[in-house]
């Protein structure tokens, strides 16, 4: 009975798993991104609460808000993660952060279970990033940003993203519980990855955080 109860209960503990997520993005001064993770994170942890068994007591919110808002904040930590990655100045960064959440909360409304949900927001932001980079290649005649980048950073990032959203649409069939658990630790995965190591439009950060083996094996426990 115990090993059962674990199981219905871990979609909702991997939930958690955004919660180192959370903790980098704010060392690394991305607060806002930090508050999208946090409320992404509490949506997620609730959702699956409410629709597990013996934590009703937990729902403060009807359940089909409760699914919009996790749905909702896990498109919206895709963009604000990917517009991270992208650098702009303002005011660029904050119209195109601004359009990300007046849009996706548009198509999120109209079907949340589509597969436009994310594929929307992930295009749209690797167009709008292509078109950055390439014009700056243009200008600088050489490769931005730097292959350290796409190899720590933009390279393992996707590979976890892409596997989160294999999980999550293709693979759920198979064991719900398990494969949707390891859907939340790729994404959360994906968002550390992405996200740069300081954030440079936030002044004086001091030293970076560091993205150690624990923190890695933290944000997937």
């Amino acid at each position: 009975m115990g090993t059962l109860m674990a199981k219905l209960l871990l979609p909702t503990i991997s939930s958690l798993a955004f919660l180192p997520t959370v903790s980098i993005a704010a060392k690394r001064r991305f607060h806002m991104e930090a508050m999208v993770y946090l409320f992404t994170t509490f949506f997620l942890a609730l959702h699956h609460a409410c629709a597990g068994p013996g934590l009703s007591l937990l729902c403060l919110l009807r359940h089909d808000v409760l699914e919009y808002f996790s749905i909702y904040g896990t498109a919206l930590s895709m963009w604000v993660s990917l517009m991270a990655l992208a650098d702009f100045d303002e005011p660029k960064r904050s119209t195109f952060v601004m359009f990300g959440v007046l849009t996706i909360a548009v198509r999120i409304y109209h079907d949340r279970w589509g597969y436009g949900v994310y594929s929307g927001p992930i295009g749209s932001a690797i167009l709008i990033i292509a078109a950055k980079w390439l014009q700056q290649m243009k200008e600088t005649r050489r490769l931005f940003p730097d292959k350290s980048v796409y190899a720590q950073q933009i390279g393992p990032g996707l590979c976890f993203g892409a596997l989160a959203l294999m999980l999550r649409f293709f693979f759920e069939d198979w064991d719900y519980t398990y494969v949707h658990s390891f859907y939340h630790c790729a994404l959360a995965m994906s968002f550390t990855l992405l996200l740069p190591k300081v954030n440079k439009k936030a002044g004086s950060a001091g030293a970076p955080a560091k993205l150690d083996c624990s923190t890695l094996c933290c944000a997937c426990i």
